[in-house]
């Protein structure tokens, strides 16, 4: 995991993909649906999804952070927060999803860096 707190972990893919960064928002506890969440662990994700979306943003040069919930096949609950680059009308809406599998992917360094950006963001609150 990039991140953990006491009831959240953010993680990036395994590798690279096309976009700048794309990482998933998991509760530490194992729940499988949304509704599943209890009342408290469930207001504090509206908190982190705006703290993850900003900590992305945060990175420079991202037009918009799409965040998505596919749970199809998943056994854990988690949120995709998938970096669209600026100024790429092309990638706009639910066609990120499909470029980041098509677009080269980014150097592995700059994606190193992209994460480590947003786990200093999120560090600093």
């Amino acid at each position: 995991f990039a991140w953990v707190s006491e009831r959240w972990r953010l993680h990036p893919l395994a590798e690279p993909s096309g976009l700048q960064v794309v990482l998933l928002l998991e509760p530490r506890q194992h729940f499988g649906e949304p509704g599943e969440l209890p009342d408290e662990l469930a207001s504090e994700l509206g908190l982190m999804i705006a703290r993850v979306e900003r900590a992305i943003r945060s990175i420079g040069e991202i037009g918009r952070v799409h965040v998505c919930r596919w749970g199809d096949g998943g056994e854990h609950l988690h949120w995709w927060f998938m970096a669209r680059p600026a100024r790429l009308p092309q990638l706009i809406g639910s066609f990120a999803a499909i470029w980041d599998d098509i677009l080269p992917p980014t150097p592995a360094p700059i994606w190193r860096a992209n994460i480590a950006a947003v786990v200093a963001a999120l560090d600093r609150g």
